[in-house]
């Protein structure tokens, strides 16, 4: 399937686009003053356009940390109902109270334990189905923590040019010819 880009025809501030000479036949900005690109992709299905890698590296960070505690939470709440499905018998060590809202905080607190591998050691799996689903939990809890590592360390590492432009610029007489002048400043210590 051909990849066919449209610049977005909504912009009404021609008169900037940063590519090509004539704007108006273009429709509009290619490049947002943020930064941002305005094109509209079409041709081709959301989910092979959509990046989740990217999109966790450019969204703000309050935004990435909130996606990072809703996604513990949830994989720690779909464990403690699968260990309180199998049944909270088969969880060696639990206080049960004989609430089931008690023994599915005793299931969540395990799973949390588990998930990170950290394992205080009062509750434990006993029987196979518990000890599979411990194994297969902590698996999961060791490559996410991995996951989200290399997610901080993208976030942080991602290059930026911490340069700021005047806010005017002028086409003036350079030389033999005629220039488009502006300023721009490292606005960093380096």
């Amino acid at each position: 399937m051909a990849l066919r880009r449209n610049i977005n025809t909504r912009s009404k501030d021609t008169a900037d686009t940063g590519f090509g000479t004539s704007a108006t036949t273009q429709g509009g900005r290619f490049i947002n003053r943020d930064g941002t690109f305005n094109i509209r992709r079409t041709g081709i299905p959301f989910l092979e356009r959509f990046s989740l890698y990217t999109s966790m590296l450019t969204m703000p960070t309050w935004k990435f940390l909130v996606v990072v505690f809703l996604f513990y939470i949830g994989v720690n709440l779909g464990f403690a109902l699968i260990y309180w499905l199998s049944g909270i018998n088969n969880l060696i060590g639990v206080q049960s109270s004989g609430s089931q809202v008690h023994n599915f905080i005793e299931a969540f607190f395990f799973s949390s334990q588990t998930f990170t591998t950290v394992g205080y050691g009062r509750v434990s799996p006993g029987g196979m189905m518990t000890n599979t689903i411990a194994s297969l939990e902590s698996l999961i809890g060791v490559l996410s923590l991995a996951i989200a590592t290399g997610m901080f360390y993208g976030r942080f590492t991602r290059p930026k040019a911490n340069i700021r432009f005047s806010n005017v610029a002028l086409i003036a007489p350079y030389r033999e010819g005629t220039a488009l002048m502006f300023r721009l400043v490292p606005y960093k210590d380096h």
